[in-house]
């Protein structure tokens, strides 16, 4: 009787062991960016942590609403490598291996060494892909890697076409994975069974979350200096008729240029995308030929005080300024892209560029029909205050004031960047 209960004991033991055993073993790290429901978790196996080399695991979880998400290693979406999972209409999920080039929609590129394992499908309302990834070599599978995330929410794509197009996503994030928490002593499936998940403290999105505030913070300024300070500044003198007060609100629009530009300067320092985007080229060039329009408009003001009327640097100025800006806005589309930004984004940003365009052509177009009828009409009333336009309540030959005062006006092209 002793010898049985002895052996019932050993068995116990042995088993509360091996449970205890297999669910230290099998520890994994999970994440849930933003506080979504979409869930990844990342699984290393130790023997591939000291050697350097070997299979990876991870895992995709998100509710049957999300119609696609993926899940991508690299910091940012240009050279990315991306892991699209969504419904494929059978109670099954497709895995779509993709790749990244610029902002463009990831691609299709054939992976043979990328293969969905045991405990993948639709399951309870879920979509669950686990993943076993055998040629991600370039990720160092005992430090910190780089990893992004996206997703969008919508009827199921049912779709087993593994070059289905997606439309674009709902959200996104950007953080660490540090590989030296996620390991496991095993070869086999991470995901199955009684596996654990050791939580998110193998994440990290300090970092990611700083770029992004600065991303952010880059966008803003910079949309507000384009598409709204310039093109304001630029219709005031018509509206206001008072050119210090055109170019004292050009100069703060000048400065807040440079602020959102220095941002950006360390966010393509962070992400190393300094002279290699586009967006970045072309911001660094605007920026750098609007840093003589201040010049260019003071050349214009004392021409202007001098021979009371416009010349040929009046014309470079608001031309020049003209073209700048528009490039300006232009590369705030092309950075609306870079970033990924949501849809809701990049249509608030068009609202704003087209409103503000309207609004400077009905203007400028105004001046253009009071200077044809200024043309034509008899001198300007002499007792009007000499304060209201200064540069042009002058004692001129008859004629030439009233179109100097309407030269006045069509300052509003010009901009102080």
């Amino acid at each position: 009787m002793s010898q049985a209960i002895k052996s019932i004991m050993s068995k116990v033991v042995i088993a509360v062991a091996s449970l205890y055993i297999r669910r230290v073993l099998a520890t994994t790290s999970s994440y849930c960016p933003n506080n979504q429901d979409a869930c990844f978790r990342w699984g290393v196996p130790t023997t591939a942590a000291s050697s350097g080399s070997g299979d990876v695991y991870f895992q995709v979880k998100a509710p049957t609403s999300y119609q696609w998400v993926g899940l991508g290693i690299g910091s940012g979406m240009s050279g990315s490598d991306m892991f699209l999972v969504y419904q494929d209409g059978n109670g099954n999920v497709t895995l779509s291996t993709r790749t990244c080039t610029g902002h463009n929609m990831p691609q299709y590129t054939p992976r043979s060494q990328v293969e969905l394992i045991d405990g993948s499908g639709v399951s309870n309302s879920y979509m669950i892909a686990n993943i076993k990834c055998m040629d991600c070599n370039g990720l160092d599978l005992s430090g910190s890697n780089s990893w992004i995330a996206g997703w969008k929410k919508g009827a199921a794509l049912d779709s087993t076409d593994l070059s289905h197009i997606i439309q674009e996503h709902d959200g996104y994030a950007s953080f660490q994975v540090d590989f030296a928490l996620a390991t496991f002593i095993s070869n086999g499936n991470p995901f199955t069974g009684s596996s654990n998940s050791s939580g998110s403290g193998a994440i990290s999105q300090s970092s990611s979350s700083t770029s992004e505030h600065l991303v952010n913070a880059h966008g803003v300024i910079m949309a507000i200096v384009f598409a709204i300070a310039y093109p304001v500044g630029a219709i005031l003198m018509p509206i206001v008729g008072k050119w210090m007060v055109h170019a004292g609100w050009q100069v703060l629009a000048f400065l807040g240029m440079w602020v959102g530009f220095a941002i950006g300067y360390v966010i393509s320092q962070d992400d190393s995308s300094w002279g290699k985007e586009s967006h970045v080229i072309l911001g660094v060039i605007v920026c750098a030929l609007l840093g003589i329009q201040p010049l260019l408009g003071w050349a214009h003001h004392v021409y202007f005080i001098k021979h009371r009327q416009r010349g040929i640097i009046s014309h470079a100025h608001i031309w020049y300024g003209r073209i700048l800006m528009i490039l300006g806005i232009i590369n705030g589309g092309i950075g609306l892209q870079l970033a990924s930004a949501p849809l809701s984004q990049t249509i608030a940003y068009s609202v704003v560029v087209g409103v503000m365009a309207v609004s400077y052509v009905i203007i400028t177009s105004i001046c253009v029909v009071k200077k044809a009828r200024a043309q034509k009409q008899p001198l300007l009333d002499q007792t009007q205050s000499e304060g209201e336009y200064p540069e042009t309540w002058m004692r001129l030959p008859p004629g030439q004031a009233r179109d100097e005062w309407v030269s006045m006006e069509d300052v509003s092209g010009n901009r102080y960047k």
